[in-house]
């Protein structure tokens, strides 16, 4: 009996420290509810007083009068607002230095260029910039594929959202080449891509016909552009001048591409052409452009996304990280708002209008069932300038804390001023009649009154 008893014991604990051990090994998702003190969903209107609920990494319910799970873990936002996390459709940065210099080079990947570790990385947390699509940038014609990244990760593999996303085109010639010859090059490109692909179609059927093997593969080096072609593909396209919006329409019909414009500022005067098109845009960081009247001959101001609007145009924003005043997208959300145009639609531009864009408006850029839960917890309105990024989720997971950003204290911590020296010739004297006492000797007693001995 007690043998036996024995046995099952040790059957029991064999048995427990089985299940504890692959409980360890299994990943566990904890469970999160938000309580904000108002919610702004993007989706729908504003929510005072709401909950977010959390369940493994994706939003499981968002209301005003929710009941908060008893397993969950409690984020006290009640004096702060909640809102998705920003999404930028369309950067450069954070790649390092990209090699732009060979025009067509359509197989290369942003991926390989991702620097995790990068301070632009960094700052775009901080910034409450959750996703964004790195492609190649604008010096090139056919400058490779782009990837959708989180901005919080130690590798590139963290950060991956969704591989092989966009490919590059650009109709800026480079300074040794002109508008017209760029464009050759392109069509010369597609020429040769058709050529290759019906001598692959002759060589496939003159196999099947023979009855043999075919084991060729396609030259992965051209196989973005086949897939572009196929439409597998979306080709951003950047457009410096409202004429090169022209051309890539042109080219979108004549090769049946599926395009995402991506403008220079002057661009503005496309608008009437991406409206009748119905095709949103990638407005460029500078969103103000001054252009002499000729009739007047004055200065007249050109707001880009308040034209785009009153087209019709749907825009997403992007920043340039070398330049303060365009570096943050919250800033540019709310200068369109200073320029006239809805505080609905400023917020969208740098949320659901570019998650749209990149294909990801299924996981973020508003606050619904389903989605990721990318949040920022801001200490204040999103357009105000004294809202700080107080916390950012990613999936989930509280990837930053401002409370514990060492940088940021570094940079706003009150500095001490220097101890004060003192002036030359400043240094104790020695009484009159005698010599300063040695370094570290006892002072010399008081003297006692005149006409008086001491005791």
């Amino acid at each position: 009996m007690v043998r036996a008893s024995r046995c099952a014991a040790v059957i029991a604990l064999a048995a427990a420290w089985v299940a504890g051990t692959g409980a360890q090994d299994a990943p566990v998702r904890e469970k999160i509810a938000v309580k904000a003190g108002k919610i702004i969903p993007i989706s729908g209107p504003d929510i005072e007083n709401g909950i977010i609920v959390i369940q493994d990494g994706r939003i499981a319910a968002v209301g005003k009068d929710l009941e908060v799970p008893w397993d969950a873990n409690v984020i006290d936002a009640a004096d702060k607002v909640v809102m998705p996390g920003y999404v930028e459709a369309h950067t450069s940065s954070g790649m390092g230095t990209p090699n732009e210099r060979v025009l067509e080079v359509p197989f290369v990947s942003a991926k390989d260029g991702v620097d995790p570790k990068s301070v632009f990385m960094e700052d775009s947390l901080r910034d409450g910039v959750t996703t964004m699509l790195a492609i190649p940038g604008n010096d090139t014609l056919l400058g490779g594929t782009g990837v959708a990244i989180k901005t919080f990760g130690l590798t590139v593999e963290e950060l991956l959202v969704r591989d092989y996303t966009g490919l590059k085109i650009s109709l800026q010639p480079r300074g040794d080449s002109s508008r017209m010859a760029h464009l050759a090059r392109f069509r010369k490109y597609m020429a040769d891509l058709d050529r290759y692909l019906g001598e692959y179609a002759d060589r496939k059927a003159d196999a099947e016909a023979a009855k043999k093997p075919f084991d060729e593969e396609l030259d992965p080096q051209k196989q973005p552009m086949i897939d572009l072609k196929n439409g597998l593909l979306s080709a951003f396209v950047y457009c410096p001048e409202a004429s090169d919006v022209v051309k890539a329409f042109e080219l979108a019909d004549e090769y049946k591409l599926k395009i995402v414009p991506v403008l220079g500022p002057r661009c503005y005067k496309a608008a009437g052409l991406l409206a009748r098109r119905g095709l949103p845009a990638i407005l460029d960081s500078a969103l103000v452009v001054w252009e002499t009247n000729e009739d007047t001959e004055t200065e007249e101001m050109k707001v880009v996304p308040k034209i785009m609007a009153d087209a019709g145009v749907k825009f997403a924003l992007q920043r340039d990280p070398n330049n303060y005043e365009t570096r943050y997208l919250w800033m540019a959300a709310a200068r369109c708002v200073a320029y006239g145009i809805s505080r609905e639609e400023a917020l969208k531009s740098v949320t659901l209008y570019p998650a749209e864009i990149i294909g990801l408006a299924d996981r973020v850029g508003s606050l619904e069932v389903g989605k990721d839960a990318n949040l920022l917890i801001l200490t204040g309105d999103p357009l105000d300038a004294q809202t700080w990024v107080d916390q950012v989720l990613i999936e989930g997971k509280v990837c930053y804390r401002r409370a514990e950003d060492e940088r940021l204290k570094r940079l706003l911590e009150e500095r001490k001023p220097p101890p004060e020296e003192k002036p030359p010739g400043d240094e104790a004297k020695p009484p009159e009649g005698g010599e300063a006492p040695a370094e570290g000797a006892p002072a010399d007693k008081e003297k006692p009154p005149a006409g008086k001995a001491e005791p």
